[in-house]
């Protein structure tokens, strides 16, 4: 039988966690007071490798995607949901991330019917691929009429102009997306 959802809005929190190492216990602690009706978490940054990722216990969420770079430092993108949530894994995605340029974690919510993508792009890493990169993802997922939120931290500064805020700005609006974000976090 499937399991309605609770109510018809999904609660989302991206944090860009620079190590969950040292901030696990402290995330647990926010999740379980100030953020109790967090649904989904996505973290960028959570500098583990792959196998110590599946290490990390988030009270009451389970790991449903995660990208860990194998060939250099830190990075890293992952997303937790609670447990009772259904969640399918994205095959049209695989293949994309790339350490440093796109470091890219996908899943789709079933009960919500929203697939949620949360990328990373180190402040070195490629702009052009990055671009292309989730140009191609935002495509490939409203090819198949899903609905999207992407989060992340892209390391692009929407409080001043750039070539680089006009060329993600305008990639947003081709794609009729809106940004959220409106102050620096």
């Amino acid at each position: 039988m499937k399991r309605k959802p609770k109510h018809d809005m999904v609660s989302i929190l991206h944090h860009n966690v620079q190590s969950i190492n040292n901030k696990s216990l402290e995330l647990n602690v926010l999740l379980k007071s100030k953020l109790v009706d967090v649904d989904v978490s996505c973290l960028s940054e959570h500098w583990l490798r792959e196998g110590h990722i599946k290490l990390i216990s988030i009270d009451k969420f389970k790991l449903a995607s995660n990208f860990s770079r194998s060939k250099s430092d830190h990075g890293g993108s992952s997303i937790c949901v609670k447990h009772h949530m259904q969640t399918k894994e994205i095959n049209y995605l695989k293949g994309i991330s790339k350490e440093k340029d796109f470091e890219m974690t996908a899943v789709e919510i079933l009960d919500y019917k929203l697939l949620i993508v949360c990328e990373y792009r180190s402040p070195d890493g490629d702009f052009s691929t990055f671009l292309k990169s989730l140009e191609s993802v935002i495509q490939k997922v409203q090819a198949r009429n899903k609905r999207l939120i992407l989060c992340g931290d892209w390391n692009i500064n929407f409080m001043q102009v750039s070539v680089r805020l006009h060329d993600m700005q305008e990639l947003l609006s081709l794609h009729n997306l809106v940004n959220t974000v409106k102050i620096p976090s």
